[in-house]
């Protein structure tokens, strides 16, 4: 493992950089650089602003969680060995952690994907109907065929995932990659999507069709895989990625802020699991 000076899970205080909530608001995507305005964490705040039960943005967060915060942008700490020995020792495959961890990331114009973006599925639809009790382990709620090729990796609500398109091949999943400046950026951007049931409140369901998530939003075991998913996309991007949520490069994109989600997603949960993670490549179990 690559020398460090600090280790991220024994800091009681971490400072986190001074962004607020207005610094965060007025990033802007620079098109010869290929990426917003400021360093790696003032990106990761823009990107990530809380997203409500119906999709909406509503404020941005006033600091990332600390072993995201430590880790957003720096140099990747582990070896491609210690990531390889973790996923054997883990029985993880390749296949469910955006392909082969030997070949590197997208690019574009030749700069490596350094964004790593999250979506939710936005389905299956319940309609009106309450959420069956086995969500996270129906089948065919969790059918990850379903959704068609939308991202590169999707992960079901037990924790399973499967590459659909590898970490390699660029791929556009947003309305801000198809349009104007963003539309250059094709493969500086990584995709996952998280399987989340969606219904109708059959109270308002005509005048409205105001949309209800389940409680939780994300199950346990989706928040682990997902940083599994993110220390292999990192490991070859030779960089900690930079976290995205779909709804905000949407509205980059002027498209409606309520697609993509990841609605209700909780960044310190998944930072908490991260954590683990880490640590559990640095011990090397």
């Amino acid at each position: 493992m690559k020398n460090r000076t600090v280790s991220i899970w024994i800091s009681v205080c971490v400072l986190l950089i001074p962004v607020t909530a207005l610094s965060a608001a007025k990033c802007y995507w620079d098109s010869g650089l290929l990426q917003f305005s400021g360093g790696a964490v003032q990106q990761a705040l823009c990107l990530t602003p809380d997203i409500d039960a119906n999709g909406v943005v509503r404020e941005f967060e006033k600091g990332l969680p600390p072993t995201l915060d430590e880790l957003v942008g720096r140099e990747f700490d582990f070896s491609p060995e210690a990531v390889e020995g973790y996923v054997a020792a883990y029985g993880l495959r390749a296949k469910e952690l955006g392909g082969a961890l030997n070949l590197r990331v997208s690019r574009a114009r030749g700069k490596s994907a350094i964004f790593f973006v999250l979506h939710d599925s936005g389905g299956p639809d319940f309609g009106i109907r309450t959420f069956s009790p086995d969500i996270d382990v129906s089948p065919h709620i969790n059918n990850m065929r379903q959704f068609g090729r939308r991202w590169h990796v999707i992960i079901d609500r037990s924790g399973n995932s499967t590459t659909l398109i590898d970490f390699f091949q660029p791929l556009r999943s947003t309305y801000f990659e198809a349009h104007d400046d963003g539309a250059k950026a094709k493969g500086r951007f990584l995709h996952v999507g998280l399987i989340q049931p969606i219904r109708t409140n059959a109270g308002d369901a005509v005048e409205t069709h105001k949309v209800m998530i389940p409680q939780p939003a994300y199950t346990d075991a989706q928040y682990r895989r997902l940083a599994q998913v993110y220390v292999a996309a990192s490991s070859r991007a030779g960089r900690w990625l930079i976290p995205a949520y779909a709804a905000q490069l949407n509205r980059y994109g002027n498209a409606p802020v309520s697609l993509g989600g990841p609605k209700g997603f909780d960044l310190a949960v998944w930072g908490n699991a991260l954590r683990d993670v880490y640590r559990e490549i640095y011990s090397g179990h």
